[in-house]
């Protein structure tokens, strides 16, 4: 019997379904005897840029013209520009009315049980023309002319949300720090290649922003079948086994917006030759722009949700209660498997009165046997034979049957439940009156060999003495 179900391509609060895959170890689920449930941990990175620019455009001030681009970066040598993680918010709930069917749906309770973790820095690119002098670098080339060969941005921060965040996460950064104390990088004329013996400075840039980042997950795949929205539900083929293993494929997107205020200051030391003495600063307006970014897919990591099913057997050929005769009774107990790791609950049911099974639930702990009794009274002293029908929370086979009989009844080799015994095996022979009877009690009738005979020499005697006549 298969106990594995996987489909390439990925239950209630997280909280209780935990505890109902604990306690599926003794007995059914605490939410019912057709639901189940397993979690899964789910973490997703980006690590490269966010597809947006923000362009200040030029901005000028006398002899000095500055233009900027920026780009939302990760940290170089630092963590992903943004991770998100579920480590017990992936929860699914599993449930089953319809047979052969399993209802897979996401969980999505109270409490927070995923963060988002933002961390980026801005990366400018620089145009400028100062004092007639022209030039222009990319990030890349703007970096290796600074000192320390970074740029001083840098922020982060988490949010925490609830279960699969089908509703989207809100991340809003910290304020940053007051413009004129955010400067991204300074660099001397010199540097960018201004003839000293014209004008002698230094170009700071200064830019500060808060955006809010937009996390949601936009698809679920639940073995196969997808579920898009908060509170969709997945049907899937019910398997086989004691327990089913969901490959989950989750996909979500970031989205992001905010405003990015920016300001160049410039310092002149000396101008052909002659120092300033620090007075001539040129005091550039700030410029804000607002951005949006295009979402970003994030994709997930594939992975496997657990999820505890009940698994009942019944015997798969006939089983005989020997011969009993009119009056008298015979029982037998029939043991019926329970091998999922979630436990099971069965009811029974006879086609003929003569054999009692009974009644109520009964249940039975994961990976444990129940021993049905079966009463036999009969009525006659003829064959007699039902179906025993085992009614139980198993998704697959929800209802099977097995046969028994009494008093040579003919009967087929095997039932059409889910087999718990190998065919034959403790299976005595129906039409034996020898065979097996259990317990049986009740009036008795023996013909010995001598008196068979005493009857055909009556018999022999009657013919002679009407042929004499």
């Amino acid at each position: 019997m298969g106990a594995k179900r996987t489909v390439l391509g990925v239950a209630t609060v997280a909280s209780l379904l935990l505890a109902a895959s604990q306690a599926s170890a003794q007995n059914t689920s605490p939410q019912g005897p057709n639901v189940s449930g397993g979690t899964t941990t789910l973490h997703a990175e980006i690590k490269d840029r966010l597809p947006t620019e923000i362009d200040s455009g030029w901005m000028d001030k006398g002899l000095i013209k500055v233009r900027a681009r920026f780009t939302i970066d990760p940290v170089k040598g630092g963590d992903p520009l943004l991770v998100v993680d579920m480590p017990k918010g992936a929860a699914v709930e599993a449930s089953w009315n319809e047979p052969g069917y399993i209802n897979l749906k996401p969980v999505t309770g109270e409490g927070a049980t995923g963060t988002a973790n933002i961390h980026y820095t801005l990366n400018p690119s620089l145009d400028a023309s100062i004092y007639g002098i022209t030039v222009s670098y990319n990030s890349s080339q703007l970096i290796n002319m600074l000192p320390d060969a970074s740029f001083n941005y840098d922020a982060k921060t988490t949010a925490s949300f609830k279960p699969w965040a089908f509703a989207g996460v809100p991340v809003q950064m910290p304020a940053p720090p007051p413009l004129d104390q955010s400067t991204l990088f300074g660099i001397g004329f010199d540097t960018m290649g201004v003839d000293p013996d014209i004008v002698e400075g230094t170009l700071k840039l200064q830019a500060a922003t808060r955006p809010t980042f937009t996390f949601k997950t936009t698809e679920v795949r639940l073995d196969g079948a997808a579920v898009n929205a908060d509170g969709g539900v997945a049907k899937v083929p019910a398997v086989d086994g004691d327990f089913m293993e969901v490959n989950a494929i989750v996909n979500g997107d970031l989205s992001f917006q905010g405003s990015l205020d920016i300001r160049p200051v410039v310092q002149i030391d000396s101008v052909d030759g002659y120092p300033t003495f620090g007075l001539v600063k040129f005091s550039f307006s700030a410029v804000s722009k607002a951005y949006s970014g295009e979402s970003k897919t994030i994709a997930f990591a594939p992975s496997t949700i657990h999820i505890p099913l009940p698994n009942v057997k019944v015997p798969s050929t006939p089983i005989g209660l020997g011969a009993v005769k009119a009056g008298g009774s015979a029982s037998k107990s029939i043991s019926i498997d329970s091998t999922g790791e979630l436990g099971a609950v069965l009811t029974f049911k006879s086609s003929d009165p003569q054999f009692k099974v009974p009644a109520g639930q009964v249940q039975v702990p994961s990976k444990g046997k129940y021993d049905l009794k079966v009463d036999f009274s009969p009525n006659s002293d003829g064959p007699a034979s039902a179906t025993i029908t085992v009614v139980s929370n198993d998704p697959d086979a929800p209802e099977q049957t097995f046969k028994v009989g009494a008093n040579g009844a003919k009967l087929g080799d095997e039932g059409d439940g889910k087999s718990g015994h190998a065919p034959g095996e403790g299976v005595p022979d129906l039409e034996d009156p020898s065979g097996d009877s259990g317990c049986a009690v009740g009036p008795t009738h023996s013909q010995t060999g001598a008196g068979s005979f005493a009857l055909v020499g009556l018999a022999i005697a009657a013919v002679v003495r009407r042929r004499r006549k």
